[in-house]
C-alpha cells in the first residue's frame, strides 16, 4: 500500500460551518479558563500519541531489519546444485523478504519525516502556543480593565479627600466672616485664597474624575469586543487545528500495517465522521449556563457631586472657569496629536499563504486597528465635547489668550493663579519663551520685585525683537505700571487692562498682546506636602513629600544670605531643566519644579531604597548584582553623553536604588551641557576630588573623558561596599598629587579580575585613550553575561 505525501499545513479562513459556538458558551471568565484546560488537555493526548507513533515506527524499522537479517541468512544457505524446482522456489520466497523489508523501511522513514517529524510536530506545538496566547492575551486585556477601574476608584478617593479639605476651609472662613472683627480682613483675605486655591484642585479633579469615568466606560466596551474576538480567533484556529489533527489520524490508517483491511476501513470510517466545527458541541451544551461577560459601566458617585455644594460642580459635566481652562486646552491638543495619528492599514493575503504565525499575527493587527479606530472616534467626541463646553463660555480652544471673565465669587486674581505668571524662575530661563513681537509674562526677581517681560519689536527698527522689563510697583495695595498711571486692585486687573484697551507701555510701541503660559513642569508650591527628611545635599534638604497623590522626593533650594545664593539658584533650577529634558530608566525621572515661590523645589520620582552608598554598606550582594548595578550606571552615563551632558559629579552617592534594585543616576547640580568645542573648563572651588580625573586638576578641560574617569571610581566603590577611594590618604591635596603620580586605586577583594581592567582603562592619563561609555557599556554587557 501506497502512503500519501502529507504537506505541511495551511491555515485558510475563517470557518464558516459552526463558527462562533464558543463564543455563545463559553464567553465568560469562567468559560476562558474552561476553553484553556481543553487545549491543555489536547496538547497532552497529543504528546502521549506522538510518543505512541515514534515507538510504532521504531518497531516497524526493527522487523524491516529484522527481515533483512533472516534474508541474508537464507541467501547464505546452500541450495541443491541443477534443477530443483521446490528448492528454487523457495529461495525466491524468503529472498522477496528483502523486499517486504525495504516497503516496510521506505514508509516508516516516510511516515516519520511527513507525520510525526513535520506534520504531528507542527500540529502540537501549535496546539500549545494557541493555548498560551490564548491565557496572556486574556491576563493582558484583564490587566488593562483592572488599570482603568483603579485609576477610577484613585481618583475618586482624591476627589473625595478634596471636597473634604475645601468644605473644612469654606466652613471655616464662612465661620470667620461671621464673627469677623476689626483687623481681620487680612485674615480673611488670607483664608479666602486658601479657599479659593481649594476650589480650584476640587474642579481640577472633578474633571478627571469625569475623565476618568469616561475613559473606563469606553475601555470597558472594547475589553468585552477584545475578549469576544479572542474567543472567536481561538475558535477558528482551533478548528484549523482539529482538522490537522483528523489528516494526522488518517495517515495513520492509511500506514502500512498488517492490520485486516477490514479494520482499517473502519478506522477510516471513524475519522471520516469527525467534523472538527463541532468538535466541542458536547462541552458547549455542558457549560450552557456559564453567565457571559457583558459590559459593567461606571456611574458616577452622586453624593461627591451633592457633597460640593457648587453650582458649577455637576455629574458628567466638565467645569471650566480660570483653573481648569489651561488644562482642558492641553486636553484637547493631547487628543488632536492621538487622532491624527495614522492608523495600520490591513492588507488581506491570499488564503495559501495563511500560516498558522501569520493568522495569529494579523489577529493582532486585526485587534489593534479596531481598537485604534473606536479610540479615535470616541476621542474626536471627546475633543468636540471640550471645545464645545470652552466656547460657551467665551474661550476659544485654538487661541492662547483667554477670553473668560474672572467671576467676582471666583475671586482668581492671585498672581500665582495667572497661567501667564512664571513664579521665582530666573529671567534667563523665563525670557527664553517670548518667541513673537507682543509675547508676555511676569515674575518675580531675586529681590521679589514683580517683573513684567515682554517681547517687542521696535517701531523705530522694525526688524530687530527685544525683550524689555518694567516692574509692576505696588503702592497701598494697589498696582500699576508707571508711576501716576493706571493702577489697579490686582496684577491681573492691571494687566487686562492694558491688554484690554491695548494700551502701549512706552513711546516705542510696546503692547501686551500674547501671555506665555508657564511650562506645564513649574508646579504650585501648595501642591507639594512636605513630610521627613530623608537626606542633605549641597542646595539644601531632600525632603520625602507628597504631591498629586503619589510620594515623591523633593529636593529643596533653601533662601541662604551669602553672596553664593544666586549662583546656587542658578545652578539649581539649571539641575531641574536638565533633568525635565531628559527620560531614561537608569537616569531618576524629573517630575516638576515648585518655583511659584520661595524656597524653590525640584520634585523627582521617590527613588525607595535611597543612595547607592548606603545601600552598598548595609547589604551583602551578589557578584552578578554588583554587575548589574556597574552596567545600570554605564548605561545611564551613556545616554548622558549621547545628549552631550557632562555630569561632573559621578559617585555611589549620586546614584539611587530602586525598590528592584535598580540603579538610576542622579544630583545634576554640576552638570552642564557641552559647549560647541566640547569642552568645559573646570572653574567650581569645592570638587569632589576622589572622583575626579587627572587632568581636571591641571584645568584643563572637563569632557566626558573625565566623566569616564568618575565612572571607574563608582565601579571601584559598588566593589568595594563603598568605601572611600585612596582612604589612606586623609588630606585632599595629598589626594591629587598621588594621582598625578600615577597612584591609582587596588583591585577590591571581590571584584573580578576582567572588571578591574576595565577600571583601569577609565584612569588613563590621556583622556583620549579612555573608551567612551559606548564602548564600556559594551565591556560591561559581555561581562555581565558571564554572572
Amino acid at each position: 500500500m501506497t502512503m500519501n505525501h502529507h504537506r505541511r499545513i495551511v491555515v485558510p479562513g475563517a470557518p464558516n460551518d459552526g463558527s462562533n459556538a464558543l463564543l455563545k458558551y463559553f464567553f465568560s471568565h469562567e468559560g476562558c479558563r474552561i476553553l484553556s484546560t481543553i487545549v491543555t488537555d489536547e496538547y497532552k493526548i497529543l504528546q502521549e500519541t506522538k510518543k505512541i507513533l515514534e515507538k510504532r515506527i521504531s518497531l516497524d524499522e526493527q522487523y524491516a531489519k529484522n527481515l533483512q537479517d533472516l534474508t541474508a541468512n537464507a541467501d547464505r544457505i546452500i541450495w541443491p546444485g541443477g534443477t530443483h524446482p521446490i528448492a528454487s522456489v523457495s529461495r525466491d520466497v524468503l529472498l522477496r523478504w528483502s523486499y517486504l523489508a525495504s516497503t516496510i523501511s521506505t514508509q516508516a522513514e516516510q511516515f516519520r519525516k511527513n507525520i510525526i517529524d513535520d506534520l504531528l510536530k507542527e500540529l502540537v506545538e501549535h496546539k500549545i502556543d494557541s493555548r498560551k496566547y490564548f491565557d496572556e492575551e486574556k491576563r493582558r486585556y484583564d490587566g488593562e480593565h483592572r488599570k482603568a477601574q483603579n485609576d477610577v476608584l484613585d481618583v475618586e478617593k482624591r476627589y473625595s479627600d478634596d471636597i473634604k479639605s475645601y468644605l473644612t476651609k469654606n466652613n471655616e472662613l464662612t465661620k470667620l466672616q461671621n464673627n469677623a472683627k476689626k483687623g481681620d480682613d487680612s485674615r480673611i483675605k488670607h483664608l479666602k485664597d486658601i479657599v479659593i486655591d481649594k476650589r480650584s484642585n476640587l474642579y481640577r479633579t472633578h474633571n478627571e474624575y469625569i475623565y476618568k469615568i469616561r475613559e473606563y466606560n469606553f475601555i470597558d466596551e472594547q475589553y468585552v469586543r477584545k475578549i469576544r474576538s479572542l474567543i472567536n480567533y481561538h475558535e477558528a484556529i482551533q478548528v484549523i487545528l482539529n482538522k490537522s489533527w483528523q489528516n494526522v489520524l488518517d495517515a495513520v490508517a492509511n500506514y502500512y500495517s498488517e492490520d485486516s483491511v477490514a479494520a482499517i476501513k473502519q478506522s477510516r470510517q471513524l475519522i471520516s465522521s469527525i467534523n472538527p466545527y463541532h468538535s466541542y458541541d458536547e462541552l458547549c451544551t455542558i457549560y450552557s449556563h456559564t453567565p457571559p461577560i457583558t459590559p459593567s459601566p461606571q456611574v458616577y458617585n452622586m453624593t461627591l457631586f451633592q457633597a460640593t455644594s457648587l453650582t458649577k460642580v455637576k455629574s458628567d459635566q466638565f467645569v471650566v472657569d480660570n483653573s481648569t481652562k489651561q488644562d482642558l486646552k492641553q486636553r484637547i491638543e493631547i487628543l488632536t496629536n492621538s487622532i491624527n495619528e495614522s492608523i495600520p492599514i490591513l492588507v488581506n493575503l491570499p488564503r495559501d499563504k495563511i500560516t498558522y504565525d501569520v493568522r495569529k499575527k494579523f489577529f493582532e493587527q486585526e485587534q489593534q486597528t479596531n481598537y485604534l479606530r473606536a479610540k479615535k472616534k470616541w476621542e474626536e467626541q471627546l475633543r468636540n465635547e471640550f471645545k464645545s463646553v470652552l466656547k460657551d463660555v467665551g474661550y476659544r480652544s485654538d487661541d492662547n489668550e483667554s477670553n473668560l471673565d474672572s467671576d467676582d465669587d471666583d475671586l482668581t486674581d492671585r498672581l500665582e493663579d495667572q497661567a501667564y505668571f512664571h513664579g521665582v524662575l530666573p529671567r534667563t530661563q523665563s525670557i527664553s519663551q517670548l518667541k513673537e513681537n507682543g509675547d508676555y509674562l511676569v515674575r518675580k526677581n531675586e529681590q521679589g520685585k514683580i517683573v513684567l517681560s515682554i517681547m517687542w519689536n521696535d517701531i523705530r527698527n522694525p526688524n530687530t525683537l527685544k525683550h524689555a522689563h518694567f516692574y509692576i510697583n505696588e503702592d497701598r495695595n494697589m498696582y500699576s505700571l508707571q508711576p501716576g498711571g493706571v493702577s489697579k486692585a490686582s496684577v491681573n486687573e492691571l494687566i487686562s487692562f492694558y491688554k484690554r484697551q491695548k494700551l502701549t507701555l512706552r513711546d516705542d510701541g510696546v503692547r501686551l498682546i500674547r501671555p506665555i503660559t508657564r511650562p506645564d513642569y513649574i508646579v504650585n508650591n501648595d501642591d507639594v506636602h512636605k513630610l521627613e527628611v530623608i537626606g542633605k545635599g549641597h542646595f539644601g534638604e531632600v525632603v520625602r513629600a507628597e504631591y498629586r497623590g503619589e510620594y515623591v522626593a523633593v529636593k529643596i533650594l533653601h533662601p541662604s544670605t551669602t553672596d553664593r545664593n544666586a549662583e546656587d539658584r542658578k545652578n539649581f533650577i539649571k539641575e531641574a531643566l536638565l533633568l525635565q529634558q531628559y527620560k531614561h530608566k537608569n537616569i531618576v525621572k524629573f517630575l516638576g519644579i515648585a518655583a511659584i515661590r520661595d524656597p524653590l523645589m525640584i520634585i523627582m520620582e521617590l527613588i525607595e531604597q535611597g543612595s547607592l552608598d548606603k545601600y552598598l554598606k548595609n547589604n551583602d550582594l551578589r557578584l552578578s548584582q554588583l554587575i548589574q548595578m556597574c552596567y545600570d550606571i554605564v548605561k545611564g552615563m551613556e545616554y548622558l553623553e549621547q545628549c552631550n551632558i557632562i555630569h561632573r559629579d559621578l559617585a555611589a552617592r549620586n546614584c539611587l536604588v530602586d525598590r528592584k534594585g535598580r540603579i538610576k543616576v542622579a544630583d545634576f547640580g554640576l552638570s552642564r551641557c557641552l559647549q560647541s568645542d566640547e569642552e568645559y573648563f573646570c572653574q567650581v572651588k569645592t570638587i569632589p576630588v576622589r572622583w575626579w580625573a587627572v587632568e581636571v586638576f591641571s584645568n584643563a578641560p572637563y569632557t566626558n573623558k573625565s566623566d569616564v574617569w568618575s565612572y571607574g571610581v563608582t565601579a571601584w566603590e559598588v566593589f568595594s561596599k563603598a568605601d572611600l577611594p585612596y582612604s589612606h590618604i586623609q588630606f585632599n591635596h595629598t589626594v591629587i598629587n598621588a594621582i598625578k603620580n600615577g597612584e591609582r586605586l587596588k583591585q577590591p577583594d571581590r571584584c573580578p579580575v576582567k572588571i578591574y581592567t576595565i577600571m583601569a582603562t577609565c584612569w588613563q592619563l590621556d583622556p583620549q585613550d579612555r573608551p567612551n561609555f559606548e564602548k564600556l557599556v559594551e565591556l560591561i554587557r559581555k561581562e555581565k553575561t558571564l554572572f
